[in-house]
């Protein structure tokens, strides 16, 4: 069962909304011109169908807390979605990321980046030496709600030397 989240935030992939509006017009007046009905129809219904399964499964970023994990997803089903527990991460930070990595789910050479639009994000290291970036709008917000459920390291060298 999962317990209520702290925070959410969404972000439109506008990128995606942008572009996916423009192909179907174009796919239009493409197909238009065809000489067979039929085939126009089929042309026409083949990209009407891309283009609403790609808005509905990349069509958004959400990123949620709550009391054991770190969520996020891409579309309005919910999927494709990851977690990481919060005890599985060492620390967050703000991060950018480069205008030519973009958006989408990419692997870059920080780990794995997550991203809808813009280039602000929040870079997590988790314990397992592996990091990964969440594009969000605004990282501090994120942060400030991310890093106090981070369970903090303890420090082994301290222990036994009192």
């Amino acid at each position: 069962m999962n317990s209520h989240p702290v925070y959410v935030e969404s972000q439109f992939a506008s990128m995606v909304w942008a572009v996916m509006p423009v192909a179907s017009l174009a796919g239009f007046l493409l197909h238009y011109n065809l000489p067979n009905h039929d085939l126009r129809n089929s042309a026409i219904s083949i990209i009407v169908a891309v283009n609403f399964v790609v808005l509905v499964l990349l069509g958004r970023l959400t990123i949620s807390i709550d009391a054991t994990h770190l969520r996020w997803h891409f579309g309005f089903l919910g999927w494709p979605a990851w977690k990481i527990a919060l005890a599985e991460i060492e620390s967050a930070e703000v991060a950018q990321s480069r205008w030519i990595e973009g958006w989408g789910i990419k692997y870059t050479k920080e780990g794995m980046l997550y991203n809808a639009a813009g280039t602000a994000a929040v870079r997590i290291h988790r314990r397992n030496g592996k990091s990964l970036r969440l594009g969000c709008k605004d990282p501090q917000r994120l942060l400030s709600y991310l890093l106090p459920r981070i369970p903090s390291s303890i420090d082994l060298s301290a222990v036994g030397k009192y």
